[in-house]
């Protein structure tokens, strides 16, 4: 059953519109503003939004705006269904990630037809996008089976570009499901976590199975990171810091401040910057690390227990 988000202040056309998708077989949520939709989207992760124009406190322009730079609610379709008839107005709402526009009011035939199209596209390109994912998961497990290695240690992977990071996601998945199901036809004995032990990265040239031991630091970018691992090795990855704390291993991978994550593994030594804030040295690697103030007692408590180990 698709789920469908309503973003509108108008209360009758939420309803009118909600109930007739509803009678449709549709899992239908409704908000009330823009701040609301962005929470109630955050929650379910819709399969399709329609989205008011002109409302209090967030437009519709600003919802898919956010929705846009999101990278987990980023894909979903929007239809902006408005009274707006300014055609500038519609273009720029088009241009900032709208997938169509309907002219309120407009029947409700109308509303169907546009709603049934969005959904029928986006369950294409998700079946697409597993295929790809699929047979790049193949590729991986039959390098592995022609290595005749028990372990996943493999460094890179076939020159297949995963376009969004929703796909990286879904082929770090799909491997180890893969790995799973060709477990007793490997030679060797797989052994494979419950978390991921490895993070695809890429760039233009390349791409490439990076261990997590491997990781040094991880530094924000907005909703973006930037991996560092070896020497001055650096790769930018969509996907903001907060995601990784809950990813990452909790007792290696500790968050110092808003903007850093490092790999106790690599610590070298702790020092204190002229203001007698503590500061983080890894080895080889050359920037120093502040440790903020709020995240001082954990980063003790932590690397305590990470000594004792």
């Amino acid at each position: 059953m698709a789920k469908i988000l309503i973003i509108d202040d108008d209360k009758q056309i939420c309803s009118v519109v909600s109930e007739g998708l509803r009678r449709q077989g549709y899992e239908v949520t409704t908000a009330s503003n823009g701040e609301e939709g962005l929470v109630a989207a955050a929650a379910m992760t819709p399969d399709l939004i329609l989205c008011d124009l002109d409302m209090p406190g967030l437009n519709g322009q600003e919802v898919v705006s956010a929705l846009r730079r999101d990278g987990r609610l980023g894909e979903i379709p929007v239809i902006f269904l408005s009274a707006c008839m300014d055609r500038d107005q519609i273009r720029r709402s088009m241009n900032l990630g709208g997938d169509d526009f309907i002219t309120k009011p407009a029947p409700w035939l109308e509303i169907l037809a546009a709603v049934n199209a969005r959904l029928e596209r986006r369950q294409k390109q998700l079946q697409k996008m597993d295929q790809q994912v699929e047979t790049a998961a193949k590729i991986f497990v039959g390098m592995i089976h022609d290595l005749n290695q028990g372990d996943t240690e493999v460094r890179w992977l076939a020159d297949t570009v995963m376009e969004t990071a929703d796909q990286q996601n879904r082929i770090i998945q799909r491997v180890h499901e893969s790995l799973t199901a060709s477990h007793s036809s490997v030679t060797g004995s797989l052994s494979v976590p419950s978390r991921p032990d490895s993070v695809l990265v890429k760039d233009s040239q390349r791409q490439q199975l990076l261990k997590l031991s491997e990781v040094k630091a991880l530094m924000a970018d907005g909703e973006y990171s930037n991996i560092y691992w070896g020497k001055d090795q650096r790769l930018m990855f969509r996907k903001p810091l907060k995601q990784w704390v809950v990813e990452l291993p909790s007792e290696q991978f500790i968050r110092v401040h808003r903007q850093a994550i490092v790999n106790l593994a690599f610590l070298d030594f702790v020092d204190k910057d002229s203001d007698g804030r503590l500061q983080i040295h890894l080895r080889e690697f050359k920037q120093v690390i502040p440790i903020s103030q709020r995240e001082t007692p954990r980063f003790n408590r932590c690397l305590k227990q990470y000594q004792t180990r």
